[in-house]
């Protein structure tokens, strides 16, 4: 039936909802001719048949009727939408590449022989900080329906050799003590540096906590300092070595410095000062100043002093020429040393206790005929009494110090030093206080201190 200029229309309202249900959205057209109103029970039927129940702006649309607010669109209601969960991340403590450079100190000095070639780093330091994903938060939408929020994704990561990953997953650390570097896209700790060549101003001091290897020299002027133990496949010229551990060199040491803790060999040291807390095993001595803690063995000593705590065996000991060559063996003599410069020490603190005495003596006659001293006075008179008092502690120090050497001594050295070759004149074996000198060439000889404490001399 048509209808007519004249018939009533009633309002109208018009839902739209996105495929997502993300919002309803409404509009409301007012009636015409007489019509019926368009209620909020009608809108919220009409809403209801579109499957709308989650999150409906009622107040809105009430404001909307009352309004008579018609002919726009509104949003009546909009669902809550789901946070995706952050990925997680991983924030490195290390350059994955590093440039070797001359380092440059807190005060602006640039050392151009430490290159930073090594990264030091310790058992359990941070290597990497992991942050782990964030789940996000679930939304939902207009009907209601649960909108599943995507949960963030781990970083991706690779606990690589000498490495380990934290019990609480948020750090990697080193396992070892080591050297830090990348290597087939992971971090690494290596507790061996190998230098395939030279150590020289290519590579730069060495300074490392583990193990290190140099397949080729180290170079007048460069040092290399282990905290375990050091290889050293050709020369060491004019360098300073030093272990943890042990010191080997395949070839020679010349003009140069090697501090062990543990054992040095090498085939040759010329003009060296070498210094170890356990055995020395050198082919050839030549003018070297030496320090062993332990059991020297060698070829030929031509020359230079020569402390060694432990038994010392030498084939040649001296030269034909007569070069002094001095061996002290056992700690003895070392100890008779140090108790003459303790007491070299207290006759100096008792020549300061003197002159502070006369000092305090002739300041507080004065305070007591001026009645007070002048402030520096003052000064100078407190400084007198207490480097008096500090003087006083040192000595007690001092003679507790030469008690201890005093029963150390009493004790027989069973060291020796026993020579297989020939001992040649300008040799000398000191052991505590005894000396051995060499007046003519004599063939295997063995010095050590006989039950009484007196030197003997016997046949090796």
């Amino acid at each position: 039936m048509a209808q007519t200029n004249n018939t009533p229309v009633d309002g109208e309202v018009i839902i739209t909802v996105p495929q997502n249900f993300s919002a309803a959205y409404i509009s409301v057209y007012p009636p015409q001719n007489g019509g019926r109103e368009i209620t909020f029970d009608k809108v919220m039927s009409a809403l209801a048949a579109k499957g709308v129940k989650y999150n409906i702006n009622e107040e809105l649309i009430r404001s909307l009727i009352e309004r008579k607010d018609f002919d726009k669109e509104i949003k009546a209601a909009e669902a809550d939408m789901p946070v995706d969960g952050k990925n997680g991340t991983i924030t490195y403590k290390f350059d994955k590449e590093y440039v070797i450079a001359p380092q440059e100190d807190e005060n602006g000095f640039v050392d151009y022989k430490n290159l930073g070639l090594i990264r030091n780093i310790r058992e359990n330091d941070v290597i990497a900080v992991i942050t782990p994903p964030e789940q996000g938060t679930d939304g939902k939408d207009i009907r209601g329906v649960v909108m599943k929020a995507a949960p963030g994704k781990p970083a991706p990561f690779t606990v690589g050799r000498g490495t380990r990953l934290t019990e609480d997953g948020l750090s990697i650390v080193a396992a070892i003590d080591g050297h830090v570097c990348y290597r087939d896209k992971t971090f690494c700790v290596d507790p061996t540096v190998t230098i395939s060549g030279d150590v020289d101003a290519s590579v730069g001091n060495i300074d490392f906590l583990g193990d290190v290897i140099i397949k080729g020299e180290v170079m007048e002027g460069f040092s290399v300092t282990a905290g375990r133990n050091i290889t050293v496949g050709g020369n060491v010229t004019g360098a300073r070595i030093k272990a943890g551990g042990s010191i080997t060199v395949k070839k020679g040491a010349i003009n140069s410095k090697l501090t062990a803790h543990g054992n040095i060999s090498c085939q040759f040291c010329e003009y060296s000062d070498i210094s170890t807390d356990s055995d020395l095993n050198i082919q050839n001595f030549v003018i070297c100043t030496v320090y062993c803690g332990g059991n020297l063995t060698s070829k030929s000593i031509n020359g230079g002093k020569y402390t060694v705590l432990g038994n010392t065996e030498v084939t040649y000991l001296g030269t034909k020429n007569y070069a002094p060559t001095e061996v002290t063996a056992g700690d003895n003599a070392m100890l008779t040393e140090e108790k003459n410069d303790c007491l070299k020490k207290i006759s100096e603190f008792e020549t300061t206790i003197e002159r502070c005495n006369q000092i305090a003596e002739f300041l507080t006659a004065k305070r007591k005929e001026l009645k007070g001293l002048p402030e520096d006075k003052e000064e100078l008179l407190g400084s007198a009494i207490k480097t008096k008092f500090a003087s006083q502690n040192s000595i007690k120090q001092l003679r507790k110090r030469i008690a201890n050497i005093d029963e150390s001594l009493s004790e027989v050295q069973k060291c020796y030093v026993a020579v297989k070759g020939i001992a040649y004149p300008g040799a000398k074996v000191v052991i505590n206080d005894s000396v051995k000198k060499f007046e003519a060439e004599t063939p295997r000889v063995k010095i050590f201190l006989g039950d009484d404490g007196e030197l003997v001399s016997g046949t090796v």
